[in-house]
């Protein structure tokens, strides 16, 4: 047997040692967080406004179309939370 073989047979036993450890997948989950009431976003997308036109051709109306695809991803979000009634009164608490 020469080296080359030993070193990949030492490698290929060592190879046990760093096995996960098992998990229980059928064990009872830990309970889920409490659920958080959220405010719609007032302008969507200022952050995106804020770092500039996109460093393209025509970046102006790239920035235009990616405005637009925030706003209504926004409006998305806001209506699914309205249907699951998770949307927080103005100057409530939950806020």
């Amino acid at each position: 047997m020469n080296r080359a073989q030993r070193n990949r047979n030492q490698r290929r036993r060592g190879g046990n040692a760093n096995r996960p450890k098992p998990v229980d997948h059928w064990s009872s989950p830990r309970p889920l967080p409490d659920i958080e009431k959220i405010t719609p976003a007032v302008e969507a997308g200022a952050m995106l406004h804020s770092l500039g036109d996109p460093p393209m051709n025509n970046g102006t109306a790239a920035g235009h179309y990616f405005h637009a695809v925030l706003e209504r991803a926004s409006a998305v979000a806001t209506a699914l939370a309205m249907s699951a009634d998770l949307v927080a009164a103005p100057g409530s608490d939950d806020e």
